[in-house]
């Protein structure tokens, strides 16, 4: 026991029942966790074994989950204010444990409550996906983990954005030794059908040529296919975020005239689209329509 920790603002005086996950422990109520979880009533509604561990004459059950998971959790439980609904912020490890063991321990408004903030960073929609660095509430950068939780709890809903920033930004290398054979052949093969992607439909904006309206057809011209040779020889994979918007309102008209940027970037936006619209299949999961109706389902049985 010397080597148990306890967790101080889930150690109260009044509760019945400790909980050892790891090497923490919890002292709470058993009564509100049987109300709150099916799992846990069914589990204490179980007499106990004569020889049970107790620590300060209460019963002690054992999980098999990570402390860390557990403490969120447990914190989510018998603190309100802990965990609430969008669009109150949180991290991705929290939402990740909740989610984890809500689903596995039947608390169905905590589950609610998760999938809520997932669908925050799981955009379904180009406009979505542009909205979110201000929509979502948690960090975007957790796309590994992202994608390995929505893969483990087979939320197909959660998995698009995190596929298509693992699939660019992580090397073959990660790919191969991080993720599961079957997101490693997905990954891997949307991967080199997304540089082509780039190339074809984001860059589809500097082969514009002799514009309606252009005022100097000739340093037009010069500068995009300049621009074009240098953006083929980069590494960089973004096809969908490549030409942020300042790029359009201040480094653009210093190259090309007004009608050449207006009708660059509104190829550049329709390259965008035929990409978002592809990437379903790309990642061989269901279409964006049955991807939204399966999101609504699942929030809907939550609550």
């Amino acid at each position: 026991m010397d080597s148990l920790t306890r967790v101080d603002d889930l150690w109260f005086p009044e509760g019945g029942l400790v909980i050892q996950a790891g090497n923490r422990i919890f002292r709470v109520a058993g009564s509100i966790l049987a109300a709150r979880s099916s799992v846990f009533k069914d589990m204490l509604a179980i007499p106990q074994p004569e020889h049970q561990p107790m620590i300060e004459g209460c019963p002690m059950v054992v999980l098999h989950d990570s402390p860390e998971d557990t403490e969120y959790f447990l914190k989510a439980i018998f603190d309100s204010s802990f965990f609430e609904r969008p669009p109150v912020p949180t991290t991705f490890p929290v939402v990740e444990g909740i989610l984890r063991l809500s689903t596995k321990y039947d608390v169905g408004y905590l589950r609610h409550r998760a999938l809520l903030h997932l669908a925050t960073a799981s955009p379904l929609s180009l406009e979505e996906y542009d909205a979110l660095s201000a929509t979502s509430t948690f960090g975007i950068e957790d796309s590994f983990p992202h994608l390995l939780l929505a893969e483990n709890l087979g939320i197909q809903w959660a998995m698009p954005i995190a596929m298509l920033k693992v699939s660019c930004s992580l090397t073959i290398e990660q790919i191969l030794s991080e993720l599961s054979p079957s997101l490693q052949h997905t990954c891997l093969s949307a991967r080199n059908s997304l540089i082509f992607a780039q190339g074809h439909d984001t860059f589809s904006c500097m082969r514009v040529v002799d514009q309606p309206g252009c005022s100097s057809q000739a340093s037009c011209r010069t500068n995009r296919v300049a621009l074009l040779s240098v953006l083929t020889k980069r590494e960089l994979l973004v096809p969908l975020g490549y030409f942020p918007p300042y790029w359009w309102a201040e480094t653009f008209p210093q190259m090309l005239c007004e009608a050449c940027c207006r009708e660059g970037r509104t190829q550049y936006n329709a390259g965008r689209q035929r990409i978002w619209d592809r990437l379903p299949a790309l990642f061989g999961i269901p279409s964006w329509e049955d991807l939204r109706a399966a999101q609504e389902a699942d929030l809907t049985r939550a609550e």
